[in-house]
């Protein structure tokens, strides 16, 4: 059964860059970054969508030194940020790689979002839908009175297609006003236009591999 406990508000602000260029402008900024995380994106879901059909995704996650599964929930929209439930459990990065080659059944772990998935649709097998890379760049960056991570994200999906954009997350939704108008006098400065990003990574790779 579902720990409750364990589901958490996941708060981000999400903002597309349009193009290489403006990806370079804000690097460029930026400076030397924090550190630099690559990441491979896994969704599974069962044969007939039962997942999406519930308003859940599943997600797989290997990165250099960590694996991630998480299942997310849909989106409310409070202002510029987007808010999410989230269920996430670290494992070991062998885990992970092994579960996106599927070289282990993902149904076969211990942890919160397979307990979640038992939970909302039952004892079901889930398969792997799409699979993605991104290259995440972090920087500490000061906004008004507080710190914050942003996160510049190069994401390749199937069909050879590359996108650009900057996340933040954000710890409580106050923030949300202050660090939109930080951000919106940033992107001014550098003359990238401070678009939002409305589709999320998981959207926008099926798209990429001609699925809905």
């Amino acid at each position: 059964m579902t720990d409750h406990s364990k589901i958490s508000d996941e708060i981000e602000i999400k903002l597309d860059l349009g193009s290489f260029a403006n990806y370079l402008k804000l690097i460029g900024f930026l400076g030397q970054i924090d550190d630099e995380i690559h990441q491979r994106n896994c969704f599974f879901d069962t044969e007939d969508r039962l997942l999406s059909k519930s308003g859940w995704a599943f997600r797989v996650r290997s990165e250099d030194e960590r694996g991630l599964i998480t299942v997310k929930g849909k989106t409310t929209e409070p202002g510029l940020a987007v808010v999410r439930k989230e269920i996430e459990t670290d494992i070991s990065r062998d885990d992970a790689i092994e579960l996106i080659e599927l070289r282990r059944d993902v149904m076969s772990l211990d942890v919160a979002p397979v307990h979640f998935v038992r939970d909302t649709i039952g004892d079901v097998s889930l398969t792997r839908l799409v699979q993605f890379d991104n290259t995440r760049q972090c920087k500490t960056f000061r906004i008004g009175d507080y710190e914050h991570q942003l996160q510049i994200d190069t994401t390749r999906f199937a069909n050879g297609s590359v996108n650009y954009e900057l996340e933040l997350e954000l710890s409580r939704l106050d923030q949300v006003d202050a660090v939109e108008q930080g951000l919106r006098r940033l992107f001014l400065s550098l003359d990238v236009p401070f678009v939002r990003q409305n589709e999320t990574k998981f959207k926008r790779a099926l798209e990429s591999a001609g699925l809905k």
